[in-house]
């Protein structure tokens, strides 16, 4: 430190507000002072210290080497001086950011979303529905619900459940269709494809793997619309067996060579690597984690 230490440490502490914070525009919400403000205080503590914190443009935030040492240094003497002043009193209330693939959340989601509005009233869910990997910081997300491997190892991720893969059909295109003993006569069916398992990967318990990633009927990028075309007789459909649960209950739709096992395909939360979370966003994690078990639960 230099002997201008308490200027240092006010911009200590409004860097420190930045990077929990997330972006520009959220940190002058929080600290109550215009963005450009928080940018120009950001380039001073940088240049005092001679360091480059921040990676940045106009709405992505990384943390260099040197910025996070001096944020992990930081962090818990601002959080300990906050609590004592009071500065921050956080409440349920605002919007919150949501990316989720486009039919998890219509199939699977929907129904917990509006029992979280219901609960927080305050509180605004703002879903990006998107099948596309997209950058997370730079749409200004503050949770994502991803689908196997998560985009960007600088988040945090929480496992919600886990989606078993198999193969489905109508009861109508089984009794009229041939007859169907070893996934290597899938050529001789009309199949559905949807995404994100465009090719399927099957096991059978003695060992044998099969590998299909030949044509296909229909393909599509939305599994609700898969399920539909799967229940109008339009062909043998690979998908998780919890999106046609309801179907397989009312014996509208039956499970084909159910000996072979698809994949496995883990569904995860995830959310930025903050000291501390928006009051919002803990909410809205521990609201997702209590009914996860239920949610893809096959019995419920």
């Amino acid at each position: 430190m230099s002997s201008n230490f308490g200027l240092e440490l006010q911009l200590i502490y409004q860097f420190v507000h930045l990077v929990n914070a997330g972006s520009f525009s959220q940190a002058a919400k929080e600290l109550d002072m215009p963005i450009a403000t928080v940018s120009r205080k950001l380039t001073k503590l940088e240049t005092v210290l001679d360091k480059q914190l921040l990676m940045r443009n106009t709405r992505k935030l990384r943390l260099t080497e040197e910025g996070l040492a001096l944020f992990q240094q930081y962090q818990s003497i601002i959080c300990q001086f906050d609590s004592i002043s009071g500065a921050t009193v956080d409440k349920p209330e605002g919007t919150l950011r949501i990316a989720a693939p486009v039919s998890i959340i219509s199939m699977i989601f929907i129904k917990t979303l509006n029992e979280f509005c219901e609960c927080y009233p305050d509180i605004q869910l703002h879903i990006a529905q998107n099948n596309n990997v997209i950058d997370l910081i730079d749409e200004g997300v503050d949770v994502a619900i991803v689908g196997g491997t998560q985009p960007d190892s600088s988040w945090i991720s929480s496992s919600l459940g886990v989606l078993n893969y198999g193969l489905f059909a109508s009861v109508d295109y089984i009794e009229k269709a041939q007859a169907l003993t070893h996934p290597s006569e899938l050529v001789n069916h009309d199949l559905i494809k949807v995404w994100p398992l465009y090719n399927w990967s099957l096991k059978h318990p003695n060992g044998e793997s099969f590998y299909y990633d030949g044509k296909a009927k229909l393909t599509l990028s939305d599994l609700h619309g898969a399920v539909e075309a799967t229940m109008a007789n339009a062909g043998i459909l690979y998908g998780p067996e919890l999106f046609v649960k309801k179907q397989l209950k009312a014996g509208s739709l039956k499970a084909v060579l159910p000996e072979w096992i698809g994949e496995k395909r883990r569904i995860s939360i995830l959310y930025h690597q903050r000291s501390h979370q928006p009051l919002k966003v803990q909410l809205f994690i521990e609201f997702m984690q209590a009914r996860a078990e239920q949610l893809f639960s096959m019995d419920a």
